[in-house]
């Protein structure tokens, strides 16, 4: 069936090629068929997905999205659908509404297949459940997809959802998106309601999509969202991150990147380096602000019951409150970063650019990961150059680029304030640049490579 992104599924839908049944089903065939190797849904509503998608197929249509099929993140709410936020401690919850997003999607005209996995309560970039089981990155299975929107860019890729709503906090969107080879769009900060959706750090929370295009990611867009107008520049000003950016990253990582560069600059687009000062505060900053707003929203539920939390979060939790001169530190670093990005698009720049993450996914279990022969916490360096972007809440896109030892390698877009457009159109341009990543061949536990 050739209907594996949502511009083609709607198209096919529209010319009467395709109904929403057909698609639904397919989609499920393919979660059956896919998700013993992958565990990218924590819940699949099958039943309930064939009975919209047999009400939309007798309905007008709703517009690009009507019939297509989509997973959301088990972080967000769905009203009669059990939403367990990857926690043990809400296995049976089941709200009774839904988030706005979801909402929104619904009244768009999507089937939701039902709730991809995350991390445990969205705290974390790998999404390896010590309850629940890891999800596997559809590349390579014992390796992490990312996190925490983990499972929506799994099964986005390995193709048993054509989308996804998840949540990016400090990069829990385009980190997936990189690791696992699809797209992961964090809009403007605010532009998406976050009601319905378990907070982890309200100051830097935000709700994204994640899809196989950029043209895909951009319909999703527009129904959780509204268009925005924003003229395309004459020529593309690129800003390319340079200094603390790419300070850490990978021989292949940073390979790909120049490839991409080069590509860019063959097209016409102006390309500047733009150099950002070190910052040894950096990246633990934002993680750190993370511990103490996702630290303050558990603490009555850990003092209560602390086997209900995955050993990871339990020492989190276990942290002991930093000193006023150590916060104040960390917030004044975070606040030099920020600025430095305000500036270089202030200055003329209409995206700025750099790796997504400085390394491809790490095998499941890894505390650690080693670039240029030092070591570093994985969680550091999974969100060392997408936190940034939540704390100033600027709108950014990972684009695969690239695959080097068979995982993928993500670059990342992000524009000022309300650029979502110019992001996108950046974006939709390097993949117009890139070749295609070749589709995941992926194999159950026990099957012959």
């Amino acid at each position: 069936m050739r209907a594996d992104t949502v511009t083609a599924a709607s198209a096919a839908i529209a010319r009467g090629e395709l109904s929403p049944v057909e698609l639904t089903e397919h989609l499920l065939d393919r979660i059956a068929a896919t998700e013993p190797a992958l565990h990218a849904y924590a819940t699949v509503t099958a039943e309930a997905a064939l009975a919209r998608a047999r009400a939309l197929a007798g309905e007008p249509a709703r517009g690009p999205l009507h019939g297509i099929p989509i997973g959301v993140k088990d972080l967000i709410d769905t009203a009669g659908v059990r939403t367990g936020y990857g926690s043990p401690r809400f296995a049976g919850h089941v709200p009774d509404r839904d988030a706005t997003a979801v909402t929104r999607l619904l009244d768009a005209g999507t089937v939701i297949l039902g709730k991809h996995t995350t991390h445990e309560l969205a705290w974390g970039g790998r999404t390896d459940s010590a309850y629940f089981g890891p999800t596997h990155n559809p590349y390579r299975r014992g390796h992490i997809p990312g996190g925490s929107s983990g499972g929506s860019a799994a099964s986005v890729t390995a193709g048993s959802s054509l989308g996804g709503l998840g949540s990016d906090t400090a990069g829990s969107v385009r980190i997936p998106a990189a690791l696992s080879g699809c797209v992961g769009f964090k809009p403007t900060r605010g532009r998406i309601p976050l009601d319905g959706v378990l907070p982890l750090a309200p100051s830097l929370d935000h709700l994204g999509v994640l899809a196989r295009t950029v043209d895909d990611a951009a319909l999703l867009m527009d129904a959780l969202a509204g268009p925005l107008t924003d003229e395309p520049p004459a020529r593309l000003r690129v800003g390319w991150l340079g200094g603390w950016f790419a300070a850490v990253l990978a021989p292949e990582v940073r390979a790909a990147l120049d490839a991409v560069r080069a590509r860019l600059e063959d097209a016409g687009a102006a390309v500047v380096d733009i150099d950002v000062p070190d910052e040894p505060l950096m990246p633990e900053a934002p993680l750190a602000r993370i511990v103490r707003e996702a630290g303050a929203y558990h603490r009555a539920a850990f003092t209560e019951q602390p086997e209900l939390f995955g050993p990871d979060i339990a020492e989190l939790m276990r942290l002991p409150a930093p000193p006023a001169e150590q916060v104040e530190r960390q917030e004044a670093a975070l606040a030099r970063i920020v600025a430095a990005l305000r500036s270089a698009l202030q200055d003329g720049c209409d995206v700025l650019a750099c790796a997504t993450v400085p390394v491809t996914a790490p095998p499941i279990g890894a505390d650690t990961v080693t670039i240029d022969g030092r070591e570093w916490p994985v969680e550091f360096v999974l969100t060392r150059l997408t936190a940034p972007f939540n704390a100033a809440g600027l709108p950014a896109v990972s684009v695969p680029v690239a695959l080097a030892g068979g995982l993928p390698i993500g670059l990342q877009l992000a524009g000022g304030p309300l650029r979502d457009p110019a992001v996108l159109a950046a974006g939709r341009l390097v993949q117009q640049l890139t070749p295609p990543l070749p589709p995941p061949a992926i194999r159950n536990e026990g099957e012959q490579r």
